[in-house]
């Protein structure tokens, strides 16, 4: 009996030994299966060096190291940025691990200080408020730490984004909005790298204007940067939080109201799919218009819809949710692309055909009158159905100038000076502006001829690149003072991206059965390349070629005319090469080691038009 009682328990224990080992191997089963799928969330591993410090009057200080030549032309590119300062911040290792150095690091921390050094100046050290914000990119929290800690220890009052504990999440454009929209914060700092790389981060920032900063205030900003030596944080620091999200979604609402009734959305499966992060602001204001959202949480390296498509999964999950219309949206959601399901057929479309569609359709259909404000490599497809036409260079502190001039804003001589600015005449000869009584003049003559649309309310101005930053307002002319073209405006001035209202307005109009190949002429294709170059390169490509200037120039058996477009300084900035049926233009790029080139032309030979033009500069140019 005892003997069975003894086989009876340790059978039992074996038993429960067993499931106990079973219950074990499924928990390890599940952690090594959440393991995998945060492996795959996060796309990459990243370590950080430790950052050593000491005491200071009890604060913690960082002393920084003496700068290497190459660290210097991080901080002052010779190629001025045109939107902020990018920096490949972790340096990648073996098996994709990224790896941020003290070195790396401090690089930005100079850049901080020194934003907040040129503001306490200008401001006489009153009025400290600093919102700081930043996209998804792996490297924010270490960034918004140390950012937040020096200004802190500057004695500004900071602000961060209502969010999850520790974090600060805002997009870009509502980053840059938000200094016109908020009360009593005159300076912003956006942490983003935008559509690079995620081994990237960058700064944006924004001085009681919503214009990116360019000209001799970048230049003193990196000047201070380069002398600092030591750098003083406050570690005990308490951010203050305000809602600039939910403040730019009642913007936008209230913008979009005189422009068009945005009724068709309510009701719509639209797929959201933001390469980074959770757009959470356009997600809430795509569901308090009433659209039912599907939102893809799945992120994207390099998080840039133009370059990168998953068609596949994007066909099945708008199959699966019945949706026809996909809005994908980059790291911090200032570039755009859509994807829409058309009579049973997929359609991927880029900004510049969005927008150039966009606006023909509120012309023609709507009878909206369109001042078109677009960068001069920007899709010419829109142009005839606008009722003016200025091109400037590319980036918004080309763009937002005209924007200042036009609502008599002053606007800082030096980005004056830095930009790129023709307005086109009726027989499209191209006219240079450099200051807003030359572009008054110029419109006086459109608007005399058309008398008695003048003092109507439903003026446009657009101001867009074909890169995907798009922004408008609403504006009318002040008829008590008609012969001054006073222009007037209920809404604040944003000078810089602000795409949200027309990637609204671009899906109503798509909802009410709008299409987007049948508003823009589809015989001509317009797209972007880049060639690698680093600043040096990039400088000697433009010197270089500068010799054919009003020569024609014959490329892979076809003559171009090249006409060279110039800053108000008369420096060459952007290359026009034209054919019978083509145009051509390069630039450096201010964002990446890169040489951009766009062409407009024939569908069929466009691709192969614009590789023999790069093959033929790349090697003759260098």
């Amino acid at each position: 009996m005892k003997r069975f009682k003894d086989t009876y328990l340790l059978q039992k224990i074996k038993h429960e030994t067993c499931e106990l080992f079973n219950k074990i191997f499924k928990i390890l089963i599940i952690i090594c299966y959440i393991f995998l799928i945060y492996k795959v969330y996060r796309l990459i591993d990243f370590e950080i060096e430790e950052v050593n410090s000491y005491k200071k009057e009890d604060r913690d200080t960082i002393l920084l190291p003496e700068l290497t030549e190459e660290e210097k032309r991080l901080i002052d590119p010779i190629v001025a940025p045109t939107s902020g300062l990018r920096i490949q911040i972790f340096d990648i290792k073996d098996n994709n691990l990224y790896f941020l150095t003290q070195r790396k690091l401090f690089l930005f921390l100079r850049v901080f200080k020194a934003i907040s050094l040129k503001y306490k100046k200008l401001k006489n050290n009153k009025n400290l408020n600093v919102l700081i914000v930043t996209d998804n990119r792996p490297s924010k929290d270490i960034l918004l730490q140390y950012c937040s800690e020096i200004f802190a220890g500057d004695g500004f009052t900071v602000y961060h984004q209502e969010d999850i504990k520790g974090e600060s999440k805002l997009s870009s454009p509502y980053a840059a909005a938000s200094v016109a929209l908020l009360k009593d914060i005159n300076l912003i700092l956006m942490l983003t790298a935008s559509h690079n790389e995620l081994s990237w981060n960058g700064i944006k920032f924004y001085i009681d204007y919503p214009i990116p900063m360019s000209g001799d205030m970048f230049k003193e900003i990196s000047k201070c940067a380069l002398e600092l030596h030591e750098i003083t944080l406050k570690r005990d620091y308490f951010p203050e939080f305000i809602d600039a999200e939910r403040i730019n979604n009642e913007y936008v609402k209230q913008l979009l109201k005189n422009v068009l009734e945005i009724k068709s959305i309510k009701g719509r499966n639209i797929v959201i799919w933001p390469y980074l992060g959770k757009a959470r602001g356009i997600v809430n204001l795509f569901k308090d218009y009433g659209a039912n959202v599907i939102l893809v949480d799945e992120e994207i390296n390099p998080p840039n819809p133009i370059k990168e498509l998953r068609k596949e999964k994007l066909q099945r999950i708008m199959e699966e949710n019945s949706s026809d219309l996909a809005l994908l949206l980059d790291a911090d959601r200032d570039r755009i692309a859509l994807y829409v399901k058309q009579n049973g057929e997929y359609y991927f479309y880029i900004p510049n055909e969005i927008y150039s569609a966009m606006h023909n359709i509120l012309a023609k259909s709507y009878g909206k009158k369109i001042f078109n404000v677009r960068t001069i490599p920007s899709d010419l497809r829109g142009d005839n159905s606008s009722f003016l036409n200025i091109l400037t260079g590319v980036g918004y502190k080309h763009l937002g100038i005209i924007l200042y001039f036009l609502f008599d804003v002053d606007v800082e001589k030096s980005k004056v000076d830095s930009a790129i600015l023709y307005l086109e005449d009726k027989n499209k000869n191209l006219i240079k502006i450099d200051n807003p009584i030359l572009l008054k003049k110029e419109i006086s003559y459109f608007l005399k001829e058309n008398k008695s649309e003048i003092f109507e309310n439903n003026w446009l101005i657009v101001m867009w690149e074909e890169s995907g930053g798009h922004t408008l307002n609403v504006f009318k002319i002040d008829p008590e003072k008609e012969y001054e073209n006073k222009f007037i405006t209920k809404y604040p001035l944003i000078a810089d991206k602000y795409p949200v209202p027309a990637l609204v307005l671009i899906t109503e109009l798509i909802s009410r059965g709008y299409v987007i190949s049948e508003s823009i002429d589809w015989s001509i294709k317009g797209i972007n390349r880049t060639m690698p170059a680093i600043d040096e390169k990039k400088v000697r490509i433009m010197n270089n070629f500068n010799k054919n200037n009003n020569q024609n120039l014959m490329i892979a058996g076809k003559n171009y005319h090249v006409k060279a477009l110039s800053d108000n300084t008369n420096k060459i900035d952007l290359y026009q090469l034209k054919s019978q049926n083509s145009t051509i233009y390069f630039r450096p790029s201010g964002t990446g080691p890169d040489v951009r080139f766009y062409i407009f032309g024939k569908r069929e030979t466009h691709l192969d038009e614009i590789k023999a033009v790069q093959k033929y500069i790349n090697e003759n140019y260098i």
